[in-house]
C-alpha cells in the first residue's frame, strides 16, 4: 500500500455529468465535482453554500400561475412585479408596496396561463410589454403605488393641425378694365327655368395673365335639376356661359352666348331663384397644401393636416399664396408641404400659424408622413421587442412570423413613413431564409440580433451605413441552431440562449478572427441536469458572483457561474424544503443596493395545501455569524429578547430550524398560530426550513503514480482530510452520502475554540483537519456537508489517501 497526498485547489468546473466520470483526460476533471447541492462556485475557484430564501409573501391566488417581471429605474428604485391572473402587484426591497394597508394592485388583460410568454423592454419609467395574443401595452410608473397599463396607439402623440385655409394673392399689371357681372337660374326636370338671381360682379383688368379661372357658388335650390349661368355685363359678349348640376360653376372662359340671354321672368312651375352667390377670380393650376406640427419637447412631427387647395399661377412674378391654420397644443413650429406632380414636398417651416408661399420649389425628397399601425387585430400582435438605435423594434406576429418593424428614430410609438422614405422613417423588413421560422427574441448586440426558432441573424445598415434605415438594411445569418421561446440572457457583450431542442444553453459572442458570432455548448459538462427538460425561466445576477439562475420545467433549479474571459462555466443544482418538495416556477433579478438579487416563485405544500410563494435570495454579505441567513422560506426576527417568535403563518405545521443569536436551534415546529418557541430568548433569530448543502468529489485521480500506474479502479481510504476554508462553521465530512445522525458515515468538525459557552461559535478561515471514519472505496470520493443554517466556503480539499495494491 502507498500513502499519497492529493490536492484539489479549485472547483471551477462545477458538477460533471456521470458520462464524464471516466474522462480524467479532461482538464476540467481536476476541478470538477460529482455532486454540488445548494452550492455555487466562486469565479476565483472556491465553493460556498448558497444563502437562504427569504419569504416575501404568498401570491394573490395560489391556485393560479404567477410570474415575476423586473422593473428597474435605477439601483435605488427597483421593483419586482408579480403578474397573476388579470393583475400585477409591486414588490420593493423584499416587501409588497401597500396602498391602504393592502398590496397595491393594477389591472391587466393577461390570463395566468399566458404569463410565461410576456416579453418586455424598459426605458426609465416606461416598459413596453408584448405577447402574440394581446395588443401591445405600455406600463408607466407614476409613483410606487400608482402605475398604469395603457394600450399603444402607434401614432404620433402630436395632433395634426386643423383649419388650414388661405388666399391667393395676385400681382396684376396696371391698365384699363371692365366690370364683369354674372347671374344664375335654376331649371327643374321639366325644363322650367327660374328668373335670374341678382347679379354678382368683379373688376377685370385687361392684360391679366393667361390661365385665369372663374369660380361662382350659390345656395342650392329645392326642385332644381340643374343650373344655368349667364354673363349679364362686360365687353359686349353677354349671354349664356354654361350649366352645372351642382350649386357651383367653374370656367376659364368669360365669353357669353348673345343668342341666349338671361330670361327676365320665371317659367310656370320653375324653381325658386338662386341666392347666396359668391364670385372669385383666380389664376393658374391647383396648389395643394398640408401642414404638420412639431412637438416642442420630443421633436416628433405630427401627421399632416387635411389638404387645402388654392388656384394660382405661381410662375407669374409677384403671385403668392397665404396660408393660415389653427395652433396645436405643445407645438410652436410647423412644417408646410405643397404637392408637386402628385407628390408632397417640403417648402418651409413656420414659428407662427401662417405661411406665405412665394413659388418656393418643393423638395419632394422630404414629404409628410403617412400613418401606419401594423399591429391591429388578432394575429398581428408581436411576440418580441427591443430598443435598437433609438428605435422601438417589434418582431414576429402569428400572421407574419419573420417580419420586423422598427419605429421612427426617437419616436417609439410612431411607425409612420413618408414617400419617398426618409432616413428617420420607420423600417420594415422580413428575414428571408430556407424555412419560415418565427422571430423569438431581439437584442441590440453589434447591430440588431434576431434569434428565430431555426437560426440566428445580425441586422445592420451594411458596409456603407452604420445605422439601419429604410434604404440601408443588411441581414446576415450567424448559424442554424435555433432558439427556444424563453428570452436570452446577456452577460457583458455575450448572449446566452437556449436552443429550441435538446435543452442546450449556448453562449454567443462576436469573434473578430472569424468575423462572425460563435459560441459553445455550456451544458455539455453537466448534461444530466438538463436531459428531457426545458428552460422555463432564467435570469443573470452579475453582482457579486456572476451567476445565471435557471428554472427548469420540472420545477428544478440550477445555477451557472459564468466568466467568459477566464473560461469559467460551472453548474450546480439546488433543492429546498423537506424531501426536496419545493417546485420552482420563475426567477427574476433586480439590483438592490450593491447586489443583484434573485426573486423566485416557489410552489410548496404547506399543511397539505399547495401554496405559491414569492421568495428572495438573501444576501451572503455579513460580518457576524448572527447575521448569517441560511434557512429557506424564512424570516428574521430582530427586537427585544424573546422566546416566542410569531409571524410564521406561512409555515404552519412545518418543522423548522433557527439561528438565534448565532446559535443553531433544531427541531422546532411552527404552531397553528404561526409561532415557534425558542429554548433560550434571542434578540435576533432567522427561522425557516432547513437546507442541506453537499459536495462530493469526483473519483480520485493522481495521474500516473510510480510503481502503481493509474489509481483508477484501486481501493482507497483516507486517514485525514484537510480543508482550506473561509468564514466557515459547521462542516460534516465522510466517505459516504449520509445524514447528520449517521455515526458511521460523517464526522462533524468540532470548532469551538476561544468562545465562552454562552457565546456563538465564530466563523473560521484557514485549514481544518478532519479524521473521517475509516473505509475502503473504489472511487476515493469525499463528501462534505452542511446541515445547519451556517455559512460554508471551501477553497481547497487535501486528503491523505492510502492506495490499495
Amino acid at each position: 500500500m502507498s500513502v499519497l497526498r492529493a490536492y484539489q485547489p479549485s472547483f471551477t468546473a462545477g458538477v460533471l455529468s456521470p458520462a464524464l466520470w471516466a474522462r480524467v483526460d479532461l482538464a476540467k476533471y481536476a476541478t470538477g465535482l460529482k455532486t454540488a447541492l445548494n452550492l455555487f462556485v466562486h469565479p476565483h475557484g472556491g465553493v460556498s453554500n448558497r444563502a437562504g430564501f427569504e419569504f416575501v409573501g404568498e401570491v394573490k391566488a395560489s391556485a393560479n400561475n404567477a410570474w415575476l417581471i423586473p422593473f428597474q429605474f435605477n439601483t435605488e428604485q427597483s421593483y419586482q412585479l408579480e403578474f397573476g391572473n388579470l393583475y400585477f402587484r409591486v414588490i420593493k426591497d423584499g416587501g409588497y408596496v401597500l396602498l391602504g394597508g393592502v398590496p397595491y394592485e393594477c389591472v391587466t388583460p393577461y390570463a395566468h396561463t399566458d404569463l410565461a410568454a410576456l416579453v418586455f423592454v424598459q426605458e426609465a419609467d416606461v416598459m413596453y410589454i408584448v405577447h402574440p395574443s394581446y395588443p401591445v401595452k405600455k406600463l408607466e410608473r407614476l409613483a410606487e403605488d400608482n402605475w398604469q397599463l395603457v394600450s399603444v396607439t402607434f401614432a404620433p402623440a402630436t395632433a395634426a393641425p386643423t383649419g388650414l385655409s388661405g388666399v391667393a394673392v395676385y400681382s396684376l399689371p396696371k391698365g384699363d378694365g371692365d366690370t364683369l357681372a354674372f347671374t344664375v337660374t335654376a331649371v327643374n326636370a321639366g325644363g322650367a327655368e327660374s328668373a335670374a338671381g341678382g347679379s354678382v360682379s368683379l373688376f377685370f383688368r385687361y392684360g391679366e395673365p393667361a390661365g385665369r379661372y372663374l369660380r361662382l357658388t350659390w345656395t342650392a335650390v329645392a326642385g332644381a335639376d340643374h343650373y344655368r349661368v349667364y354673363k349679364t355685363s362686360g365687353n359686349g359678349d353677354e349671354g349664356f356661359v354654361g350649366e352645372t348640376i351642382q350649386p357651383e360653376f367653374e370656367t376659364t372662359s368669360f365669353n357669353g352666348d348673345p343668342t341666349d340671354l338671361a330670361p327676365g321672368v320665371a317659367d310656370p312651375g320653375a324653381p325658386a331663384t338662386p341666392t347666396g352667390k359668391v364670385l372669385t377670380l383666380q389664376f393658374g393650376k391647383d396648389q395643394v397644401y398640408v401642414v404638420s406640427a412639431i412637438d416642442d419637447e420630443t421633436g416628433e412631427e405630427s401627421l399632416p393636416s387635411a389638404e387645402f387647395t388654392l388656384k394660382n399661377d405661381m410662375s407669374f412674378q409677384g403671385n403668392k399664396n397665404r396660408l393660415t391654420w389653427n395652433a396645436v397644443a405643445g407645438a410652436s413650429t410647423y412644417v408646410i408641404y405643397r404637392k408637386d406632380n402628385g407628390v408632397f414636398g417640403y417648402i418651409g417651416k413656420s414659428d407662427a400659424t401662417s405661411f406665405t408661399d412665394e413659388n418656393i420649389v418643393a423638395d419632394i425628397s422630404d414629404g409628410p408622413q403617412t400613418a401606419r399601425n401594423p399591429f391591429v387585430g388578432a394575429g398581428n400582435y408581436p411576440r418580441a421587442v427591443t430598443f435598437i438605435e433609438q428605435r422601438l423594434g417589434l418582431f414576429g406576429t402569428n400572421n407574419d412570423p419573420q417580419a420586423a418593424w422598427l419605429s421612427q428614430s426617437a419616436n417609439y410609438e410612431n411607425f409612420g413613413v413618408a414617400s419617398p422614405a426618409k432616413a428617420s422613417d420607420a423600417v420594415t423588413f422580413r428575414i428571408r431564409s430556407r424555412q419560415v421560422n418565427e422571430i423569438r427574441a431581439a437584442l441590440a448586440i453589434k447591430g440588431l440580433m434576431l434569434l428565430t426558432s431555426g437560426s440566428e441573424w445580425i441586422v445592420s445598415g451594411g458596409a456603407n451605413s452604420d445605422a439601419i434605415t429604410p434604404s440601408a438594411i443588411k441581414v446576415d445569418n450567424q448559424g442554424y441552431r435555433g432558439a427556444a421561446k424563453v428570452q436570452p440572457v446577456i452577460v457583458g457583450n455575450t448572449v446566452l440562449f437556449a436552443q429550441d431542442r435538446g435543452c442546450v444553453i449556448r453562449d454567443f459572442s462576436y469573434e473578430f478572427a472569424q468575423d462572425n458570432f460563435t459560441g459553445k455548448d455550456l451544458t455539455i459538462l453537466a448534461r444530466h441536469l438538463f436531459e428531457n427538460k426545458a428552460i422555463k425561466s432564467w435570469a443573470f445576477a452579475q453582482a457579486p458572483y456572476s451567476m445565471v439562475w435557471v428554472v427548469l420545467d420540472d420545477g428544478s433549479l440550477v445555477s451557472l457561474t459564468y466568466l467568459k474571459e477566464h473560461d469559467i462555466w460551472a453548474w450546480t443544482h439546488h433543492e429546498s424544503g423537506p424531501d426536496n418538495d419545493a417546485y420552482f416556477e420563475c426567477v427574476s433579478v433586480v439590483a438592490e443596493g450593491k447586489e443583484d438579487v434573485p426573486y423566485f416563485i416557489v410552489k410548496r405544500t404547506i399543511g397539505g395545501v399547495s401554496k405559491r410563494y414569492v421568495e428572495r435570495l438573501h444576501s451572503r454579505a455579513f460580518t457576524a455569524v448572527e447575521d448569517a441567513f441560511f434557512v429557506d422560506c424564512g424570516l428574521t426576527y430582530e427586537g427585544a429578547s424573546a422566546t416566542v417568535i410569531s409571524g410564521l403563518d406561512h409555515l404552519k405545521g412545518q418543522s423548522v430550524v433557527a439561528l438565534a443569536n448565532g446559535n443553531v436551534v433544531r427541531n422546532l415546529t411552527v404552531s397553528n398560530t404561526g409561532t415557534v418557541t425558542l429554548p433560550n430568548a434571542a434578540t435576533k433569530a432567522h427561522i425557516g426550513l432547513p437546507m442541506t448543502a453537499a459536495l462530493q468529489t469526483l473519483d480520485l485521480d493522481l495521474g500516473t503514480v510510480k510503481g502503481l500506474g493509474t489509481v483508477q479502479g484501486r481501493k482507497k481510504s483516507f486517514d485525514e482530510v484537510t480543508l482550506r476554508v473561509q468564514d466557515t462553521r459547521g462542516i460534516f465530512l465522510g466517505p459516504k452520502d449520509a445524514g447528520r445522525d449517521d455515526p458511521n458515515a460523517l464526522v462533524e468538525y468540532k470548532q469551538r475554540d476561544t468562545e465562552a459557552w454562552n457565546e456563538a461559535i465564530q466563523l473560521y478561515t484557514g485549514d481544518i483537519h478532519i479524521t473521517p471514519h475509516w473505509d475502503w472505496s473504489d472511487g476515493g470520493n469525499v463528501w462534505v456537508k452542511q446541515f445547519d443554517p451556517l455559512p460554508m466556503t471551501i477553497l481547497a480539499l487535501m486528503p491523505n489517501v492510502t492506495i490499495g495494491l
